[in-house]
């Protein structure tokens, strides 16, 4: 496919997907990635997204699609009602905002924008389905909270896409003072190394868990 971003190349080659595959896309924006993997394969996709905005516009460009269902609701470890924050700069938090996280120490975020969403336990979610060909994560620093449940449940889960922060090694930004760069999301390092860790011991990294981006 012509004029995706470079990582959806991963999305294209997944000889394990098929029409009748199980697809979880957790922290779909506006359904990019649902997108281009119904385009692929055609299997039946699972989306959750907490921006009433994100999901209103999902609702509108999948609304004859039939095999993809949306949920406006956030992905943690626990059920019940919480906040997503957004970024400093948006002037607007009616507006797509690809920044907004349930968790407020996340870079750059304003804790005075926020708007009140329903979460769902991944627990919940896991327990809805016999066999998951794929789970896409993308949820701004609550892959830490909803990991350990995926990990419990491998067996019946083929294979998990999942944007992690908080990698030491990956991109630097500038420190509020301007002095130096610093890690992006810093406060996530521990439990970056923590997974990664864990994922290797298991022979699981870059075997089942891909890093997406």
């Amino acid at each position: 496919m012509e004029n995706i971003p470079k990582h959806y190349q991963r999305l294209l080659n997944l000889e394990h997907i098929n029409n009748n595959s199980i697809i979880l896309d957790i922290g779909a924006n506006i359904g990019d990635v649902t997108d281009v993997i119904m385009k692929n394969y055609s299997p039946n996709i699972y989306c959750y997204e907490p921006n009433i905005i994100c999901y209103n516009y999902m609702r509108k460009r999948f609304k004859k699609n039939s095999k993809i269902k949306i949920f406006n609701v956030a992905v943690s470890n626990f059920s019940g009602k919480t906040f997503l924050y957004f970024h400093k700069k948006a002037t607007n938090i009616s507006e797509f905002n690809e920044r907004s996280s349930l968790k407020k120490e996340k870079d750059g975020l304003d804790v005075n924008k926020k708007i009140e969403v329903n979460c769902i336990n991944i627990k919940e979610i896991l327990e809805k389905y016999n066999q998951i060909d794929l789970i896409k994560i993308d949820i701004e620093g609550s892959e830490y909270e909803v990991m350990p449940e995926i990990i419990k449940n491998k067996d019946k889960i083929k294979m998990v896409l999942c944007e992690t922060h908080g990698n030491p090694y990956g991109k630097k930004i500038p420190s509020e003072d301007g002095s130096k760069l610093v890690v992006k999301n810093k406060i996530w390092i521990k439990d970056y190394k923590k997974l990664i860790s864990e994922l290797k011991e298991m022979n699981l990294y870059e075997n089942w868990f891909y890093e997406w981006y």
